[in-house]
Order: structure tokens, then C-alpha cells, then sequence
């Protein structure tokens, strides 16, 4: 294991290269490595609710702003697999911080999530994989939304890493930090499974451009309730930061023997 000053560490996150939470996130890792060992590559714009998609058969642009920094034109997966298989390739990260996400990542957002997605495929090419976001509320967090954050992450991602790099490559961990904290660190952390809401929390707006045209956006609709007590939906609107471990593996065991079972 690499001492915590000498790890390598890739920052990436899914609102854009000049984004305040990315800003945040520099400042966190490097409380946590040297300078000459952190690493940025992060989507050009705003890659929210990207997914894990990527930019298939299509070139983008990718622009070394340093020796270290690089800003693409592309999704936060793309961003990924760029500096694990060109930047990195010949010495890996030791671990990937994604974020820190304006708004939290919660129940289901796990699926939509550009900041999950970046964790998610660092964590399935081996790395250690950590993604972070910042619930608000109101217009006083928004005056330094990242203060809370930038207090706990060093000594918290430090503890994961500690506790994971040699036994979880395959698993990414959802951290979402309360717009209210109701206790100190790290009194308020808490081991949280991944919930769900419901119904879903997004909804589509149309307007009627023409008989046969419309517009539409789809926006959060944030009124729905967690079905499950103490999951990371529940406990982050109740002042916890939430830690949730989300795995790569990609089947359902039960369903799976149930299914051998059936005759086609």
C-alpha cells in the first residue's frame, strides 16, 4: 500500500473543469498526497446526468491545460477511461475522487449520476473509487457550499483507503454530505445501504411547439419520500453523511437461480 503522501491520486467529477466542487476537491486531496501526484481530467462542460455513458465512434476534443490537468470533451466515464488507458496507463491511480457534486447523488440518482458513473468505472477497472456530493437547501449554503465538505473528506476518504485499497477494487463508494450537519465529524457519518424513493423523482415538462412538435425538459421533482428507514436518502435530509458502498457486480444471485428454473 502506498503511504497516503505518496499516492497517486485522479480527480474527476461531472458539472465541468471550472466548477467550484472540483475546486473543492483539489484543495481535499492535497491534504492527502503531493501535489505532483494529483492528477485532473474532467469534462469540459456540464456532463450531469450523463451516466456511464460514453462518446461512442464519435472524436472529442481532449486539451492538456498542464502537465497535469486535462479538460475533455467528453462524458466523466470518457474522462476515466482516457486517463486510465493513456495518461496513467503505465502507473495507475491509487485512488479516484469524483466530484464534489452540486447536489446530492441519493436513492436511485445512483443510475443517473455522471459523478457515480466516473467512481463506477474507475472502480470496475480496479482503482479505489470514492465519489462525492453536497445536498443545499437554501441560499446561506450557497455562499460556500463546499466548507462542510472540504472540513471531513481528507480524513474520511483517507479512512476508506486505508480500510478498501487492497480488498475492494470492484466496489465504489457514494458519499453525500448534508446541507445541515447535526453533529460533528465523525459523529455524523453513517454506513448507509442505497434507497429508493416512491416514485421517481424526475418528471417531464412538455410544451406544444406545433401539431406535430413539442418541447421538452425533464427536471427533479424533489417531493418524494425514501420507502426504506435509515437508508443514505433518509439519513443524509436527517444531517448524516451517508457512505455507501455500491458493487460492480452485475448479478442478481437470486434471480439468476430463479430463472435456471424456468422452461422456455
Amino acid at each position: 500500500m502506498e503511504t497516503l503522501t505518496s499516492m497517486r491520486i485522479l480527480i474527476t467529477n461531472d458539472d465541468g473543469f471550472n466548477a467550484d466542487g472540483i475546486k473543492s476537491l483539489k484543495k481535499i486531496a492535497l491534504e492527502m498526497s503531493t501535489k505532483e501526484n494529483i492528477f485532473t481530467v474532467a469534462p469540459s462542460i456540464n456532463q450531469s446526468a450523463k451516466g456511464r455513458s460514453i462518446t461512442y465512434k464519435t472524436d472529442f476534443e481532449i486539451i492538456k491545460k498542464s502537465s497535469n490537468d486535462y479538460c475533455v470533451g467528453g462524458t466523466p466515464t470518457d474522462c476515466i477511461i482516457f486517463a486510465l488507458d493513456h495518461l496513467l496507463k503505465d502507473k495507475k491511480p491509487d485512488l479516484i475522487l469524483s466530484g464534489i457534486n452540486w447536489g446530492y447523488n441519493l436513492a436511485e440518482d445512483v443510475f443517473y449520476s455522471g459523478t457515480i458513473a466516473a467512481a463506477m468505472e474507475g472502480a470496475d477497472r480496479g482503482v479505489l473509487s470514492i465519489a462525492l456530493s453536497q445536498a443545499y437547501s437554501g441560499a446561506e449554503e450557497e455562499l460556500y457550499p463546499f466548507l462542510f465538505a472540504e472540513k471531513c473528506s481528507s480524513k474520511l476518504c483517507s479512512s476508506i483507503y486505508k480500510n478498501f485499497s487492497l480488498s475492494s477494487k470492484m466496489i465504489a463508494f457514494n458519499v453525500n454530505f448534508p446541507a445541515n450537519p447535526k453533529k460533528r465529524y465523525p459523529d455524523c457519518v453513517k454506513i448507509t445501504p442505497i434507497g429508493r424513493r416512491y416514485a421517481s423523482n424526475f418528471a417531464i415538462n412538455l410544451h406544444t411547439k406545433s401539431e406535430n412538435l413539442y418541447m421538452a425538459n425533464i427536471d427533479t421533482i424533489n417531493k418524494n419520500l425514501s420507502s426504506t428507514p435509515e437508508d443514505d436518502y433518509t439519513s443524509c435530509l436527517a444531517g448524516y453523511i451517508t457512505v455507501s458502498p455500491i458493487s460492480m457486480q452485475i448479478i442478481e444471485e437470486r434471480s439468476f437461480k430463479e430463472l435456471k428454473k424456468v422452461k422456455f
